[in-house]
């Protein structure tokens, strides 16, 4: 044995042999960044792959493992990409392209914005449900729609009203007046992409994580039951007359006192959500998709 080899082989033996070695050589293995990085003040001026791997050392453990591995044996940059873009998406934050990690958590907004034109014109089936409030088609070429403030009141009193409801169903419908007169309580439901751009991007701190998940999971609830009560409002032609006669109560109680008081004003919604056998319209299982559902 030469003695180069035979020096490999003492080291070996005292690594083993020592536990304060041996902890230093996994900490090594396993968490070859540990000396690089704090994890309470995260570069974001760093190239996009060192703040994935900075956030997931401190929020995604296990993706930091995976992907320490994938660097060990030399994995290409379009591969951690996909990687740790397919990783973080899954624990619910929809992250599609690494280089935008480095601006903060990413949320997408999905408000709507009842005075721009190309709302009309992109969600045409909206239109029968806007109706009865005075929302039409803009026509011709116009850069904004003039809706007087009376409009988001009772828009928004009718998603209130809806949401007092017991029945699910009608929450359902709450949740569809109160994203489109953005008044659903979270954000991303209530804003467009223009006005959550206003608002500081959260960072990737353990709590600032937690809730753009739960935020997000919740939009996503919000929204499911946005499109079923879009649909239930559309098929159910009792559900259309007990709205247009409600938002007509609502107009008069404007017109007549100049304000709304939701707690003497009582908008009747009863039969409305079932059908003429008494069978009601949604399956209770799909209306549990919202924790709030019952």
């Amino acid at each position: 044995m030469n003695p180069l080899t035979e020096m490999y082989e003492q080291l070996a033996v005292s690594l083993t042999a020592d536990p304060l070695l041996l902890l230093a050589s996994a900490v090594a293995a396993f968490d070859p960044f540990w000396a690089d990085f704090d994890e309470a003040d995260i570069d974001y001026d760093t190239d996009p792959l060192t703040i994935a791997v900075q956030v997931t050392r401190g929020a995604f453990p296990d993706i930091y493992a995976e992907a320490v591995e994938r660097l060990r044996a030399g994995a290409p940059y379009g591969e951690m990409d996909r990687l740790l873009c397919k990783a973080i998406s899954a624990k619910g934050i929809p992250l599609d392209d690494l280089d935008t990690i480095g601006w903060g958590v990413p949320m997408t907004a999905v408000g709507v914005d009842l005075e721009d034109p190309e709302f009309y014109a992109v969600h045409t089936d909206l239109l029968p449900v806007l109706a009865p409030f005075g929302i039409d088609m803009p026509e011709g070429e116009t850069y904004s729609v003039d809706l007087p403030e009376c409009v988001h009141k009772v828009g928004c009193a009718i998603a209130t009203s809806l949401h007092e409801q017991s029945d699910p169903a009608l929450r359902q419908i709450g949740w569809l007046f109160g994203w489109l007169f953005s008044c659903t309580g979270n954000s991303l439901v209530d804003y467009n992409d223009e006005a959550l751009a206003e608002i500081p991007p959260l960072s990737w701190s353990a709590d600032d994580i937690a809730f753009a998940v739960e935020l997000i999971e919740e939009a996503d609830g919000i929204m499911r039951d946005v499109q079923m009560g879009l649909d239930l409002l559309k098929t159910t032609p009792e559900l259309m007359t007990a709205l247009e006669r409600n938002i007509a109560t609502l107009y008069r109680e404007l017109k007549k006192k100049g304000k709304l008081d939701e707690r003497i004003i009582r908008l009747e919604w009863e039969g409305a959500g079932s059908r003429a056998d008494g069978t009601a319209i949604v399956d209770i299982g799909v209306l549990q998709l919202r924790r709030d559902a019952t």
